[in-house]
């Protein structure tokens, strides 16, 4: 209640019975014209609203959804948050956000916590986790966003990093760039194994030589981008450019290369992945592969409250296009700057 008013307070002033008031704030017929209005002027006169878990009890729509996320922390993650909020509110819907800290334990928990919530529905990033409490063909409006699971049973919208990693090598490439190391994440997310397989084809596809000794995985944090050039350097493996799993990692990777004298993009180029904000103002600026991530929440969001609200209960597979954003970390190899 926002009011701090009670259904019995309502009743009171009404002159009626407490099931009275619940009957007409839950729009049954079953109340007279006259009765109906007294009910209603009372809830006017105290600025009564009824509980939205009331409603939620009563099953009724909440106009609530749930998105779970592993951490607000990450500058991935507030565009596509806030993509969700604003087509949530254009449609009068609120939104719960839960952080899951890539933890499973939370992460159930916080999906159970929704659930108990009453929410219409829930937008979540899959982890390697999900699939233990997800059950196929669960009869509840749910969407995954960025990362999914690989089912035909759930709706899903994220960026098809297959085209994101061919517009980087194929950059790179025309720089006459052919020995190109990629440091990413593990392949624990349908993201992560998309842009390791699709290096590993276009690197085959553009007539260079595959190399195992150019790929490290790591984790997606600036901290990791440091320790996997450090492993890279040990490896005394030749190269010319690098292709990141994310941006965190591109900044960390130009800070580790610092370390032995090595300059971006002088001597080395690096292309990143995500085009977060600060990208735009690292030195160098950081050419990277945008992710058009506020686009991907308000998609995702359509679909669910199609879901909830009968219009569409189809399952999508969404994928949208990335798109290459050329800045200051890379550069024609054998040029001056």
């Amino acid at each position: 209640m926002v009011s701090g008013k009670s259904i019995k307070d309502v009743a009171k002033v009404a002159g009626v019975s407490i099931s009275t008031v619940s009957r007409v704030l839950n729009e049954s017929q079953n109340v007279s014209a006259e009765l109906k209005q007294k009910v209603l002027d009372a809830v006017q006169n105290l600025g009564y609203r009824s509980n939205t878990i009331a409603r939620a009890l009563k099953g009724m729509p909440t106009k609530t959804l749930g998105l779970l996320i592993p951490t607000i922390e990450n500058p991935f993650f507030p565009s596509m948050v806030r993509g969700v909020q604003d087509e949530a509110h254009r449609n009068g819907y609120s939104v719960f956000l839960c952080n899951t800290d890539g933890s499973r334990i939370i992460e159930e928990t916080q999906f159970k916590l929704l659930l108990d919530k009453k929410v219409d529905g829930i937008i979540l990033v899959a982890s390697k986790y999900t699939t233990r409490y997800l059950k196929n063909g669960m009869e509840f409006p749910i969407v995954m966003i960025d990362r999914y699971v690989n089912s035909p049973n759930f709706s899903y919208v994220t960026v098809d990093h297959t085209i994101g990693i061919r517009l980087a090598i194929e950059h790179l490439y025309s720089l006459g760039h052919r020995k190109i190391a990629f440091l990413g994440s593990k392949l624990l997310s349908s993201g992560a194994r998309e842009r390791f397989q699709s290096y590993k084809r276009y690197i085959e596809e553009f007539k260079m030589k595959f190399d195992d000794s150019l790929i490290i995985l790591g984790e997606y944090t600036y901290e990791s981008g440091i320790k996997m050039v450090e492993e890279l350097m040990k490896r005394k493996v030749k190269f010319d450019s690098i292709l990141c799993g994310n941006d965190l990692i591109a900044f960390g990777v130009i800070e580790g290369l610092k370390k032995y004298g090595i300059k971006v993009p002088k001597d080395v180029s690096v292309v990143g992945y995500d085009d977060i904000t600060f990208s735009s103002y690292h030195n160098p600026k950081l050419t990277t592969i945008r992710q058009p991530t506020y686009e991907v929440g308000q998609m995702a969001t359509r679909i669910v409250i199609d879901m909830i609200s009968g219009v569409d209960r189809r399952v999508k597979h969404i994928k949208i296009e990335p798109s290459l954003v050329i800045r200051e970390t890379t550069r024609k190899r054998g040029s001056e700057i």
